[in-house]
Formats: C-alpha cells, sequence, structure tokens
C-alpha cells in the first residue's frame, strides 16, 4: 500500500455553484430539495487523487462521505493471508464512506484511487444534520447501504460455490444493466484489480476473458467490454443455478 501524499486542491470554495451542480447530479441526491444539497454543499470540498494514492486509512476517524465525480476508487482489505483483497469498486456517480459515518467507528478498509479521479468529500456533521431534516435523503441512504450488504452477502456465495467463469459472466451481466448504452460495459478499473474483486489472479481472470471472446460471446478493447451474445453469457450464470 502506497503512502498518502499529499491532496491536490481544485480551488473550489466550499459551498460553491461548482459544488452544488456536482452533487445534485448524484444518483442519490437527483431530485432531492434544493436545500438539503445546498446545506451538503456548503461544508464540500473538492479533492483530487492521483493514481494509488490513498483516500482514508484503516483504523483512521471517517470524517466525511466521499462522491465520486470521475474515475474510480477501490475498497480494500486484507485476507486470511496478510494479502490486499479488494471489496468493492466505486466509479462515477457512486458514494463510499458511509459506514464508518453511520457506526462511529473507524474504518476497518482503506480506500486507494484506481486511477486519477475526483471527489466530492462532505463533512460528517453535514451529512448527519442534512439526513435529519430530509426524510427522503434518509430513506435512500438506508436503500443504498442496505443493497450493498446483500450485494456483499451475495458475492460471497458466489465466490465460494462458483466457478470463475460464472463469476465473470454474472459480473459482466450485473454492470451491463447500469449502462445507458446496451450491451457495452466499462469496466471501472484495469484487470488485476476486477480479477481481485472476484476472488481470482489475474491470470484466471484473463483467461475467462480470452475464452469468452474466442467463444465469440463478447468482444474487448482496452477496459471496453461488448457483450455479443447476451444469452449465452447469461446461460453461463443460470447452468450454475
Amino acid at each position: 500500500m502506497q503512502s498518502m501524499q499529499a491532496r491536490t486542491r481544485s480551488g473550489v470554495e466550499p459551498g460553491g455553484p461548482d459544488l452544488y451542480k456536482m452533487l445534485e447530479r448524484m444518483p442519490i441526491l437527483s431530485g432531492l430539495p434544493a436545500s438539503s444539497i445546498d446545506m451538503l454543499a456548503s461544508e464540500a470540498r473538492l479533492d483530487r487523487f492521483s493514481r494509488g494514492q490513498t483516500i482514508f486509512r484503516r483504523g483512521t476517524a471517517p470524517t466525511g462521505l466521499y462522491f465520486v465525480i470521475g474515475g474510480s476508487v477501490k475498497l480494500l482489505a486484507q485476507d486470511a493471508d496478510g494479502r490486499e483483497k479488494v471489496i468493492e469498486l466505486f466509479s462515477s456517480g457512486h458514494m463510499f464512506g458511509e459506514i464508518g459515518i453511520f457506526m462511529h467507528s473507524s474504518y476497518r478498509a482503506w480506500a486507494q484511487a484506481v486511477d486519477r479521479c475526483t471527489l466530492v468529500h462532505v463533512d460528517r456533521n453535514h451529512v448527519m444534520a442534512t439526513i435529519e431534516q430530509d426524510q427522503e435523503l434518509s430513506a435512500r441512504m438506508l436503500r443504498e447501504v442496505s443493497a450493498r450488504v446483500q450485494k456483499l452477502i451475495d458475492a460471497i456465495c458466489t465466490t465460494s460455490s462458483r466457478l470463475g467463469i460464472t463469476r465473470v459472466a454474472s459480473y459482466l451481466v450485473d454492470l451491463s444493466e447500469h449502462e445507458s448504452e446496451p450491451g457495452l460495459v466499462q469496466l471501472p478499473a484495469p484487470k488485476r484489480t476486477v480479477a481481485s474483486l472476484l476472488s481470482l489472479t489475474h491470470e484466471s481472470f484473463s483467461r475467462i476473458l480470452r475464452r469468452l471472446i474466442d467463444d465469440e460471446i463478447i468482444a474487448m478493447t482496452g477496459r471496453n467490454v461488448r457483450i455479443l451474445d447476451a444469452e449465452r453469457l447469461r446461460a453461463l450464470i443460470l447452468s450454475a443455478d
């Protein structure tokens, strides 16, 4: 794990109109009253991180909630062998860091920039104050956290009971359901990072992708994946159920 370097501030003033616009575009905040978004933006700041920079460390006290404006972030933990394990990936439009805020405890994992990323950080006290005054935001946060817990449970079950190719197929299908262009998926991180998320070695993940390409189920260019045969990709998932 790399040491934290100095953050590069953008020069955007806390509570400025740019921060307000960035926050109102976040899916979880979309459509909320202007007063709620304004309250969040009033104590927000824009941070930029370069590839590999640590955003927060395990054992440190949470300072606030993070919204991903651009780039991607990985949440890491140590497995039983002491190796780094990717738990989650957060790309543009996602938030992270909420568990530490709600539990009032130090982080049990650490976050690191996958590539150059831009984040909006909102002070924890303003997050809690906004949630207390806005019941809709409170309900959205609860749904988001619940969905994330369920996703982690599903990932554990999938990892323990399914073949690697089934995990990859399931991951690609899940990504495709959240993309605006049907059949086109962009991996949120390099293959090595995604492999860790799926509890696969980099070599195994590469072999599985190559098999899917050779079978003309997908095509790949860099991180971009085009699903050529969605029916056969889903069949790989169903065959393991």
